[in-house]
């Protein structure tokens, strides 16, 4: 038998230590490294196309504002509120401030309500509702249009055909006289308004009508007013007198 050296025998440990060691170490994969390569390319992709989209929208010509459209009212209300609103062609749409928008148009007296709204891809679309005028009172030596929540928005120089003047001593959408006259007004019909003249209103419970041939209604408060409204022509054709009060129209006097 022949006898191994010490020298030998080392060499032969170091060598199975060495092949050991070498397949213990992990295996590499080259295609998993280049599997990669797609997801990052999708990722950056996806980045650019949002980038782009919030460029286009917000930032670019392409979906800037090319006409504002007003409606809702006649052309004259339409010019003044396109007057005062900002211009916002060649802005982006979607950069448009729709309150700022809104708050200019309501800036015209005879604007009631508006909507503002983006129609895409170029289109600003102003929606305006007009004050509807109910009657007309007098306050700062001024005759001023009444609109039915009882604010005064507008003077004119002469009352308009088919309005009621009404006397009152503080008008406003607060003022409960206010808003009982304006509720008789209302009761009232389109063929018996042009017979009053004025309609006073010195307390919610006090309204009193004065007719164009200085005949005095007494209303009182604005209770039972369709049934008032309802005999007050006959009460007048039927009875001659200066002074009718109907504020209970189960007694009825006849001055």
């Amino acid at each position: 038998m022949s006898t191994t050296t010490d020298a030998e025998a080392t060499a032969q440990v170091r060598g199975r230590r060495s092949r050991r060691g070498a397949a213990s170490e992990p295996k590499t994969f080259p295609g998993r490294r280049r599997r990669r390569w797609p997801w990052i390319v999708a990722f950056v992709t996806v980045l650019a196309l949002v980038a782009a989209a919030v460029y286009a929208v917000f930032f670019s010509p392409l979906l800037a504002v090319k006409s504002v459209t007003i409606t809702g009212s006649d052309e004259a209300l339409n010019a003044q509120v396109r007057s005062v609103v900002p211009d916002s062609v060649g802005i982006p749409l979607a950069r448009v401030n729709l309150d700022a928008v809104a708050a200019s148009a309501q800036t015209v007296p005879e604007v009631a309500d508006v909507v503002v709204a983006r129609e895409w891809p170029d289109t600003l679309r102003i929606t305006v509702t007009p004050r509807v005028p109910t009657a007309v009172t007098s306050a700062n030596g001024q005759l001023w249009l009444l609109d039915a929540d009882g604010d005064p928005y507008l003077t004119v120089a002469s009352v308009p055909a088919g309005l009621v003047t009404v006397q009152l001593a503080a008008p406003g959408r607060t003022d409960p006289a206010t808003k009982a006259a304006l509720a008789v007004v209302e009761s009232l019909t389109p063929d018996f308004k042009p017979q009053v003249a004025v309609l006073s209103a010195r307390t919610e419970f006090d309204i009193e009508l004065t007719l164009i041939d200085r005949k005095k209604v007494i209303w009182g408060e604005p209770t039972q007013s369709a049934q008032k409204m309802q005999m007050l022509p006959a009460l007048l054709a039927a009875r001659d007198g200066t002074e009718y009060d109907i504020s209970d129209p189960t007694l009825v006097t006849v001055r």
